[in-house]
């Protein structure tokens, strides 16, 4: 028996078929929570907190974390984190390119796009775009003396 995370896919979907076999969600209902979800994170950018978990995040849209779960996994096809840190690459992104915020360092600039610590921020921002923030930085021409 291979352990889980290297089971053949077909055994792999079977599982993922039983684990949301109780919560199946139409395509609809996931659109319309997909869409509430956006504006959610565009209007009250909960991804900010750094101790964010998707059981808040669930409570906020007034659903399940299981129903938030499925919808994650099965519709958009990403997980929770990445979902949320996305927001958080682009937070900094929109920061970064604001006066107010030049002399803010990388640490504290990735602080208040809710990432719990300097080592996860760079981990993911250089994941997501192939270069790290400072390479980013200069990219754009801006200044960040760290």
């Amino acid at each position: 028996q291979l352990p889980e995370d290297v089971q053949e896919p077909e055994k792999q979907e079977k599982t993922v078929e039983l684990k949301y076999k109780t919560n199946k969600i139409s395509t609809e209902e996931c659109q319309r929570l997909t869409e509430k979800l956006e504006a959610l994170m565009h209007r009250d950018k909960p991804y900010t907190n750094p101790d964010l978990k998707i059981a808040d995040l669930a409570t906020m849209l007034g659903r399940s974390a299981h129903t938030l779960s499925y919808l994650f996994n099965q519709h958009l096809n990403r997980n929770y984190y990445d979902y949320i840190n996305d927001y958080r690459i682009e937070e900094f992104k929109r920061l970064i390119n604001e006066d107010e915020y030049s002399k803010y360092t990388l640490g504290a600039l990735a602080e208040l796009c809710g990432f719990s610590s300097r080592a996860s921020f760079f981990r993911y921002f250089k994941k997501v775009t192939g270069i790290t923030p400072n390479e980013y930085i200069r990219s754009i021409g801006k200044n960040n003396d760290e």
